[in-house]
């Protein structure tokens, strides 16, 4: 398993050293060392599935990339972030629309797992007072770009994405609004290219009156303390955050949504899809609601 996992990392190194090219809304890597250009994540797809074995046949020109840093490395993602209650899946079922779009649900609070993980360690490690005991020694300072590689090889094996998504993602509504989203900041330090869409219920009464029937408790202030959270991170990401409250919902605004990441060059919604109606929660869409949106062309 310890093998396996280097391997991930070293991979994910060398998706890191492409050269990346933007092509409409999405980011290719092109790598010379490989015969011909991997579109979107094929190469975070071969470092998923790939085994240790794959390392006695890696020829010198790959074996020098996958020595490099991943400091560079820009993985298109999208994340739906939600107060709860709000439309989430319904944007979720809306982007996931978009040709090569592979955006997932909640995965059991799977990045809060992760940043509790990390957020421990760092906390430790601030705390952890220098000793001149040679058991306990260690490193001066820890290596970030690695930390920061860990946790986004982490976070994209759990979501283990189609083998054609050239953006991925996920969408949540359990986040740390009483710090401020500090989970969020590290989310979008992790994956530096990544955006989010922000939402919430214009009318905190009728989200509190869901989450009762959905949930059978509420809580006004931790709801309310939650929009306000989502509004402060818009405003200090304006460039990297769409804000939606479900009041919004509209063909229109979804079409800007459409624009905010690039994508209205070749597609157009048409209709909005309502997921979650009322106390039903949806089975997966199988086939998802394409005639909802219209793409003209690949991107």
């Amino acid at each position: 398993m310890a093998r396996t996992w280097l391997l991930s990392l070293l991979l994910l190194r060398a998706a890191s050293g492409a050269k990346v090219a933007k092509q409409g809304s999405c980011f290719l890597e092109q790598d010379d060392a490989f015969d011909d250009p991997q579109p979107g994540l094929a190469l975070l797809q071969l470092r998923l599935n790939s085994d240790a074995s794959t390392v006695a046949t890696t020829p010198p020109r790959r074996r020098e990339l996958l020595k490099q840093r991943c400091s560079e490395s820009c993985v298109p993602a999208v994340f739906v972030v939600s107060s709860g209650r709000a439309g989430s899946t319904s944007i979720m079922h809306m982007l996931n629309l978009i040709p090569g779009y592979d955006i997932k649900g909640e995965n059991l609070r799977m990045w809060g797992s992760i940043y509790k993980m990390y957020a421990e360690l760092d906390s430790n490690y601030r705390n952890f007072e220098s000793s001149k005991l040679y058991a306990w020694r260690r490193s001066a300072e820890r290596n970030r770009t690695e930390m920061l590689c860990g946790l986004r090889t982490m976070v994209l094996a759990e979501l283990s994405p189609s083998a054609g998504a050239r953006v991925v993602g996920f969408k949540e509504h359990r986040w740390s609004f009483d710090q401020d989203l500090k989970d969020l900041e590290t989310l979008m330090e992790v994956f530096p290219c990544a955006k989010v869409v922000l939402n919430y219920r214009e009318d905190l009464e009728q989200q509190l009156i869901s989450q009762s029937r959905a949930f059978g408790d509420f809580d006004y202030h931790i709801t309310d303390a939650a929009n306000k959270a989502l509004h402060k991170f818009a405003s200090r990401h304006a460039s990297r955050s769409f804000v939606l409250p479900l009041e919004q919902f509209s063909v229109e605004r979804f079409n800007e949504l459409l624009h905010f990441l690039g994508e209205d060059g070749h597609c157009r919604y048409i209709t909005v899809v309502h997921d979650n109606d009322g106390l039903d929660f949806t089975q997966t869409p199988d086939p998802l609601l394409r005639e909802a949106i219209n793409c003209t062309s690949s991107p």
